[in-house]
């Protein structure tokens, strides 16, 4: 009897049990009550880090802008030209779909663009990227402001080698943001980014610093751009250039500019121009509208693997041994432009910078660092390591011009019979009489006089009449020393560096 008692106990406390398991499992093990008193508790842990957000975004977002363009209609031929020239870094914005028929023979539709920009001061001076207003300077600028009012703009200044721009529009009152230092940022430091992404105004995207110091981010701003980008995954998109990236004290740490992708869509990787790139142009260009700073007329990079592989050697190690340096600090010099301030004072492709005056130069950043600071006309004591010996050259530092060509030569005096040397060249010894004409007396080397369309040579921008002095590691001067010199590199595998006169080093991978 008291068996089928406990049996009977038993078999309905399963009953009971089962079902309310059941129910518990489906809730991950935990009821709704529970749950939402958890969550209830942590919501209050986390309000203080949310409360930020909403600040942030109250402080900053008024003094933020969309800034729409639209281009007259021009002649059909430079319409052509203008489709050519990047609108926005980044994904580029949708193109419109070819029509059919063209009422306005010769003439374009109107072009439009789009991005965000910043109040700066009082007076309705807006800060923004270079790229977003370039090329609208006598066209449609329309700036709206948080509150939803509409503005025309005028460009007061301009700035490619930091790709910053100033807009004005007429009021007063406006509410400028504050900058932030952005030498402290740090990887990990949460941000903000706002803007107006595919022209929806006052978007707001938010992720952590992913890296400082960025470079090389937006190669068709060289030579001589001016580079310190901080990279983020707080969403950017195309209409977001020129808008704040701020840290959590609604302070502006960078201007968004580009982001990196394979799909034309964000995937992760942003990148903004940091606070102090941008402010060590603002005054100028509002009182002048153009940036006056001296330069040396240099290509540089960092010394690491990287580089050494360019040179076709195996590391970095390598390459320190090679060119005699006692450690990876410096700024290698990889080109030198003609008739600047570099090529006058005898700064050669492949020398090493390693100080100026008496600072130290770490890396290609210290370096440029320094010259964005230095006053025209002063001379500098720039010492190198050139062949494992140290020299000391001194550089007066002019004016950097507007435009930076590359030196152009439009013809070449040919003697005996041009040979077919690879990668798409055609290229002869360098005579007395072909030296003396291109102002090439002191140099030895191989004299390009055609380059094959479409060849890997013409992609990397080899032109006739430019001066091969090496192939790798080794010095060529006839079309012999040349293909031998190649069909060894080509044995070795990886990418065939070019040292041209005026140019510097060329990679070209086969």
């Amino acid at each position: 009897m008291v068996r089928k008692i406990m049996f009977f106990i038993l078999f309905f406390s399963l009953i009971i049990w089962f079902p309310s398991q059941g129910y518990l499992y489906s809730q991950g093990g935990v009821d709704r009550k529970t749950l939402k008193r958890e969550l209830r508790e942590l919501e209050e842990k986390t309000k203080a880090l949310v409360d930020t957000f909403h600040k942030v975004v109250q402080l900053v977002g008024p003094s933020v802008v969309s800034i729409s363009t639209e281009k007259k209609s021009q002649p059909l031929a430079k319409r052509r030209d203008s489709e050519r020239r990047p609108r926005e870094f980044g994904p580029p914005m949708p193109s419109p779909p070819e029509r059919p028929f063209d009422p306005h023979h010769g003439f374009d539709y109107p072009q439009h663009g789009q991005g965000s920009g910043l109040i700066i001061d009082e007076r309705g001076h807006i800060l923004t990227n270079f790229h977003v207003i370039e090329g609208f300077e006598e066209d449609t600028i329309t700036v709206t402001t948080a509150d939803g009012k509409r503005y025309d703009a005028k460009v007061v200044g301009l700035d490619s080698k930091t790709d910053v721009g100033i807009l004005k529009i007429e009021g007063e009152g406006f509410q400028a943001a504050e900058f932030g230092d952005s030498e402290k940022v740090q990887v990990g430091d949460w941000v903000i980014a706002i803007g107006s992404p595919f022209g929806y105004q006052q978007t707001v995207s938010a992720g952590i610093v992913s890296a400082i110091g960025r470079k090389g981010v937006i190669p068709f701003l060289k030579p001589f751009a001016y580079e310190d980008f901080i990279q983020t995954d707080a969403a950017i998109n195309p209409g977001n250039s020129g808008g704040p990236l701020v840290n959590l004290r609604g302070e502006v740490i960078g201007i968004s500019t580009a982001i990196a992708t394979r799909t034309g869509g964000f995937q992760g990787v942003g990148f903004a121009i940091s606070a102090s790139i941008a402010k060590e142009v603002i005054n100028e260009l509002v009182e002048k509208g153009r940036v006056v700073r001296g330069y040396l007329g240099v290509g540089i990079r960092d010394i690491d693997d990287e580089l050494a592989q360019t040179l076709g050697l195996r590391n970095e190690l390598e390459l320190l041994t090679e060119y005699g340096l006692p450690s990876h600090e410096g700024a290698f010099v990889s080109e030198v432009w003609e008739d600047t301030p570099a090529s006058k004072g005898g700064i050669k492709p492949g020398d090493v910078i390693i100080a100026i005056d008496k600072e130290k130069i770490f890396n290609a950043g210290t370096l440029q660092r320094y010259i964005r600071h230095i006053k025209i006309d002063s001379v500098l004591n720039v010492v190198i390591v050139r062949d494992k010996n140290t020299l000391n050259l001194p550089i007066k530092i002019e004016e950097q011009p507007e435009e930076l060509g590359e030196r152009k030569f439009a013809s070449i005096i040919q003697k005996g019979v041009p040979e077919e040397v690879g990668l798409g060249l055609t290229a002869q010894a360098l005579s007395k009489d072909i030296a003396r004409s291109l102002g090439y007396e002191e140099e030895k080397g191989l004299v390009v006089t055609a380059v094959q369309p479409g060849s890997l040579a013409e992609k990397m921008g080899i032109e006739p009449g430019d001066l091969i002095l090496q192939l790798g590691r080794t010095s060529v001067s006839t079309p012999s020393e040349f293909r031998q010199a190649l069909t060894e590199a080509q044995k070795e595998g990886g990418p065939v560096a070019l040292l041209l006169k005026s140019k510097g080093f060329l990679t070209i991978t086969p």
